[in-house]
């Protein structure tokens, strides 16, 4: 009995527990990359670890330039980084992302503006950047404000989710010197507001006409603003082809990065084609 108390204890001593460690976030100026580094990994970028990261530019500069030159069958305009479906298919098309998980739910915020989509981006991301501010915010809901507009101006009701308005975020992390980049693609529902009452009524807003409203100029009068979200993760892995040639992928006159920038674009087309109604979400 004596030794069976002895050894509970031993294991008891000896249990792992997990201690989370400090991070450093930054983000690109337009908010869709974001570094991630743990303390001790801050002054250990080497060579490779750069390439790594690299493989994301490289891939973000051609996907947003193929969008932007390929026309949407639907609106008639050129695509763009905001349209949810189109990154969905240049995602699952190009053979580098691993979808790993589906997230359905709500975004739940009482503010307004800036201090909303702060909120938002940290929802999605599931991070906390305390009491940094999010400047991109602004752009990132004027973007998907102009692609719902495109929608309705279009008249695109009979094909609704082929210009549903979304964000992409690339999160290229590195810890304990260890470099992984993840994607998460995310869509939100701008009319999906739940009615809540309370002792000012109701509010029914569009999230993306919420978010683009100055916060010192209104009030959130005690309101709780709700609106559906689904969020997408994929894991990149990029291919050999990236391999050094980041400088002949980077420079965007090079036969290289012209001819990988149309392979992205021929597969909008062709997939554009091949869409019904029933586009899985």
């Amino acid at each position: 009995m004596l030794s069976r108390f002895c050894r509970s204890k031993k294991v008891e001593k000896n249990k792992s527990t997990y201690t989370p460690m400090t991070k450093h976030y930054v983000f690109n100026e337009t908010g869709n990359i974001m570094l991630c580094a743990t303390t001790d990994s801050i002054a250990d970028f080497d060579k490779d670890v750069k390439d790594a990261f690299m493989d994301v530019s490289v891939f973000f500069a051609a996907m947003a330039k193929a969008l932007s030159t390929t026309t949407n069958p639907i609106t008639q305009k050129p695509y763009s980084t905001y349209n949810y479906q189109a990154v969905k298919d240049v995602l699952t098309q190009s053979g580098m992302f691993i979808e790993m998980n589906v997230e359905e739910g709500l975004f739940r915020s009482h503010d307004v503006g800036a201090s909303m989509g702060k909120e938002l981006v940290q929802t999605v991301l599931n991070r906390d950047f305390s009491d940094t501010n999010l400047a991109f915010s602004h752009s990132m809901f004027n973007g998907m404000a102009y692609q719902q507009k495109l929608a309705t101006d279009s008249g695109a009701s009979n094909k609704p989710k082929l210009c549903r308005s979304g964000n992409i975020f690339f999160v290229c992390e590195m810890l304990m010197g260890l470099p992984q980049t993840t994607a998460i693609l995310v869509n939100l529902e701008p009319q999906s507001v739940d009615k809540q009452t309370n002792q000012q009524g109701q509010s029914e807003q569009d999230i993306f006409s919420v978010g683009l409203w100055d916060d010192s100029q209104h009030q959130s009068e005690g309101l709780t603003r709700s609106w559906k979200y689904k969020k997408r993760t994929y894991l990149f892995v990029p291919p050999k082809l990236f391999n050094n040639n980041f400088d002949a992928f980077m420079d965007h006159a090079s036969p290289e990065f012209m001819d990988f920038t149309r392979s992205i674009s021929d597969r909008l087309n062709r997939l554009a084609e091949q869409h019904s109604d029933n586009v899985p979400e």
